[in-house]
């Protein structure tokens, strides 16, 4: 019996996922539950483990390429069992005659005795995967399996035979490259890679840059904040905010916070704290534009914004505005430790409502966060900084200020209202006993 293994759905949100690396290889023995491919979906990567015990028999999808929830990408057979292409009631090793449209030039005009008829190429599904993974025209293939039918040798024999592949000698006439400058060892083919890399090659040579692919989650990071600055017309509230009676707080809470959850409280888990209660109380900031409407989240789930070496990443705090500053803190040093190294699942960074975006541990003193769509605003925070301020009695004191900017999107949230909310942020920073309330 030979088992399907499917590209796996990972989140509520995904239709796709990259193939990072396989663990196992084509005849290797896999046993169920053993880590089998690792694959990137939106922004982490996660382990996907065999489904059944076996020999992994056949790879369908190579790593670095992207396919759709519920495609079969590997089959795992039975130790004892044989790979039979033709084997009946697998869709995926089936020698099952299939049409080939049009489009991909695999349909033949019939001989000239018989111009209204039209002959089709047969092909096994394996043997259009191959080909259309080579760029090779079925059309020159010739076939061997069954009632005229080209099985998946046929096309591995046909491109064993060609020292370049039909998509790279296309891309190489297109571009001008010659093929001749390419080496290869004996008996290998030149392949699309192969001429790609040359004209990559010789564009640095020519401008002395280097040029590093926009993909993976830099490209899903820019797509994003492209989609964001396009459809929400942003504004920026800025005020300071006197952090003494904060910083009081937090050194106070600190040490039985730690004893209670092992982990140390810190400036951010007061930020959230605060601006859950604001949200609640200003629930226009928890809302979101879809089809039309204005929906209004019910949920307050404040994203706080890591950054990585590989790109920003939001790990979510849910109902954030029930949690007490202890629950928040143990959380959200949890969900920083798994984005840190990788472990977060689609579950812990989706369904954000709101986001708060530091930099004050970078020496930022301000910035302008562009707005995590689809929420309505995001909060970026700056470093603390001791400032000469006047105090009320005009006296002039020196005090722990930081900059706080809201970046709101004008289609739901007005300016007077931004201004609000912002101002009840600051007044729970520099009251922070009314927020445990």
């Amino acid at each position: 019996m030979a088992f399907e293994v499917k590209m796996p759905k990972l989140g509520t949100t995904m239709t796709e996922g990259t193939i990072v690396r396989w663990l196992k290889k084509e005849g290797e023995r896999v046993e169920k539950g053993e880590p089998l491919l690792e694959i990137q979906t939106d922004k982490v990567n996660l382990e996907e483990e065999a489904p059944e015990s076996g020999i992994l028999i056949k790879v369908f999808y190579s790593e670095g390429q992207v396919v759709p929830v519920g495609e079969n990408i590997a089959v795992i057979v039975k130790e004892k069992e044989e790979y039979n292409p033709l084997q009946e009631g697998n869709e995926a090793l089936s020698g099952k005659t299939e049409e080939i449209p049009l489009e991909t030039h695999e349909i033949l005009e019939a001989p000239k005795e018989s111009d209204n008829a039209i002959q089709k190429i047969k092909a096994s599904p394996a043997a259009k995967r191959v080909a259309r993974e080579n760029g090779v025209d079925l059309k020159e293939v010739t076939p061997s399996g069954p009632e005229g039918r080209i099985v998946e040798r046929d096309v591995i024999s046909y491109l064993e035979k060609i020292k370049t592949t039909p998509v790279a000698k296309k891309i190489a006439e297109e571009k001008g490259i010659d093929l001749s400058d390419i080496k290869k060892q004996e008996g290998e083919r030149i392949t699309k890679e192969d001429v790609l890399k040359k004209i990559k090659e010789d564009l640095s040579l020519m401008e002395n840059v280097k040029r590093i692919p926009l993909s993976g989650p830099r490209k899903i990071i820019a797509d994003k904040m492209k989609k964001s600055k396009i459809e929400a017309p942003h504004f920026y509230l800025t005020l300071s905010v006197d952090m003494t009676n904060a910083i009081k707080l937090r050194e106070e809470l600190s040490v039985k916070i730690e004893k209670l959850t092992g982990v140390k409280l810190s400036l951010n888990d007061i930020l959230i704290k605060s601006a859950g209660r604001a949200l609640k109380e200003y629930p226009m900031l928890n809302s979101s534009i879809e089809d039309e409407f204005i929906i209004i989240k019910e949920d307050i789930n404040i994203g706080l914004a890591v950054a990585l070496e590989e790109g920003l990443v939001v790990p979510v705090i849910r109902n954030a505005d029930k949690k007490g500053l202890s629950e928040i803190s143990k959380e959200s040093s949890e969900l920083i430790l798994k984005a840190r190294s990788g472990k977060l699942l689609p579950d812990d960074y989706q369904g954000g409502t709101f986001t708060i975006s530091n930099l004050g541990m970078f020496g930022i003193e301000e910035f302008k966060a562009v707005i995590n769509l689809p929420e309505s605003a995001i909060l970026a925070v700056g470093k603390i900084v001791k400032t000469a301020v006047v105090d009320e009695n005009d006296e002039l004191k020196v005090k722990p200020i930081m900059k706080l900017t809201l970046s709101c999107d004008h289609r739901i949230i007005d300016g007077a209202l931004g201004a609000k909310f912002l101002n009840r942020i600051k007044e729970l920073l520099e009251n922070p006993m009314e927020m445990l309330l």
